[in-house]
């Protein structure tokens, strides 16, 4: 059955007014999409990257969409909340619902002017609340023909208060049976531009695993959650083979934990080397579970880089965050991979609460002793629902990050911010000194 106004599934990201290094298809729209149209729901994306805010707006208000869903990240409220007010002065007769990242971790600053907020995934149960909305005769404000707690996930603001249904991670089986994400909507060819000018390659990301185990200080695992799933190898080729075709040469998988379970990970590994697939790829990791009979397979089955979370150089710091691995841990795991072939990204975190000035600087020491090829940081986000927040943040008054990597805090710090970025610029600086020059690479004594 096809509905007449449908779905539009919308990326609220301008490059224009964030630009950063690299650029990747927004992949949880096209998730939904595919599933909206599986169950026969007419749905358009709209990829926000290379357009321009009035474009976006003048195309959504002709196409006249029924129901609206923004998926917004961390640094897009802004222009989240810009798109909302010009649609909704367009299409007051259009439902529009908020899902993602950041309406996970904090519904209420959504549902004062959304219609709908998604918490969690929104696989399944999206879909199936689109398809229900729109046979029901429902309108935006007037949604008593839905059954909303059948929805998981869903909040609504209703008589000043808060409702919401908890949101639920879906079981492997449930996840094996969903179609591929949907990638038809997006501007392929300027994707694989954009990051073959930045880093050399035609790179494009792919979800593999969901869900962490672990329970970082800092990290709230907004919609993935702590359940840990692995779909069928033969789906994730299927996948893969897609992107192929697409003509991308490279893969970013952008598992939380990827390489979590080394058998797993070895059978892709060698599924890759025997079906002489024809891209490389990079990934995350954790510096634990390490070998170098898994390291050295990854390296044959294409593996050109690991991203690795190492934080701090001080184990005093990494124990504040509850990283459950060692300053040791994270050099032995660069070690590994450089002396593999592979190369290395860190990602450090400085100015948390409780660390001191002189464990920063240990941090800066560190990425300055270490062979990495890339070294990225950032400072503490707060975000709702972690023990972080608890202890330092207050959300009457949280806000979120304007533009990517900025430092900024958003709650009171015994850091001063503009110390800090001279610190990060001047360690970057020599960074990409030592780079260009070859410099010595040594190990660091910890805490």
């Amino acid at each position: 059955m096809n509905y007449k106004g449908g779905v539009t599934l919308v990326y609220p990201y301008f490059l224009s007014r964030d630009p950063v290094e690299k650029l990747f298809p927004p992949l949880g729209i096209a998730y939904l999409a595919s599933q909206l149209e599986e169950l026969g729901v007419s749905v358009t994306v709209t990829d926000c990257t290379f357009e321009s805010f009035d474009e976006v707006i003048d195309r959504i208000a002709g196409s006249r969409p029924a129901i609206i869903g923004i998926s917004i990240m961390v640094t897009m409220s802004r222009n989240a909340f810009e798109l909302l007010g010009k649609l909704r002065e367009r299409l007051p007769g259009t439902l529009f619902v908020a899902g993602g990242p950041l309406p996970t971790v904090n519904p209420a600053m959504f549902s004062e002017k959304f219609d709908v907020v998604f918490c969690g995934e929104g696989d399944v149960t999206f879909p199936r609340f689109c398809r229900d909305y729109l046979s029901s005769g429902s309108f935006p404000h007037d949604l008593k023909n839905l059954d909303l707690f059948s929805y998981p996930g869903l909040s609504v603001k209703r008589d000043g208060k808060i409702v919401s249904s908890p949101p639920v991670h879906h079981p492997s089986g449930t996840l094996d049976r969903l179609p591929l994400p949907d990638r038809s909507a997006f501007d392929h060819a300027r994707y694989q531009a954009a990051m073959e000018k930045n880093t050399g390659l035609k790179q494009t990301s792919l979800i593999v695993t969901r869900g962490c185990p672990f329970s970082c200080d800092f990290c709230s695992k907004p919609v993935w959650g702590s359940l840990f799933r692995k779909p069928p190898l033969e789906k994730v080729f299927s996948e893969i083979e897609e992107l192929a075709a697409l003509g991308y040469t490279c893969l970013w998988i952008a598992d939380d934990c990827f390489t979590l379970d080394s058998e797993y990970l070895a059978a892709f590994c060698h599924e890759m080397i025997r079906r002489d697939v024809p891209v490389s790829w990079t990934c995350l990791s954790r510096v634990d579970r390490l070998t170098p009979g898994i390291v050295d397979l990854m390296k044959r089955a294409g593996c050109i880089r690991v991203y690795l979370g190492l934080e701090s150089g001080s184990n005093e710091t990494l124990r504040l965050m509850n990283k459950q691995v060692t300053v040791e841990q994270g050099i032995r795991a660069v070690h590994l991979f450089s002396r593999a072939g592979i190369g290395t990204a860190g990602f450090f975190m400085v100015g948390y609460p409780g660390e001191t000035t002189e464990s920063i600087e240990k941090t800066f020491d560190l990425v300055l002793s270490l062979p990495l090829d890339e070294a990225w940081f950032t400072i503490p986000l707060p975000l709702p629902a972690t023990p972080l927040f608890d202890r330092v943040a207050n959300l009457a008054s949280w806000d979120d990050w304007e533009v990517s990597n900025q430092v900024k805090f958003v709650y009171p710090s015994e850091f001063d911010e503009r110390w800090l970025g001279r610190r990060i610029s001047d360690t970057m600086d020599a960074f990409r000194k030592k780079k260009e020059v070859g410099g010595p690479r040594k190990h660091h004594s910890t805490t």
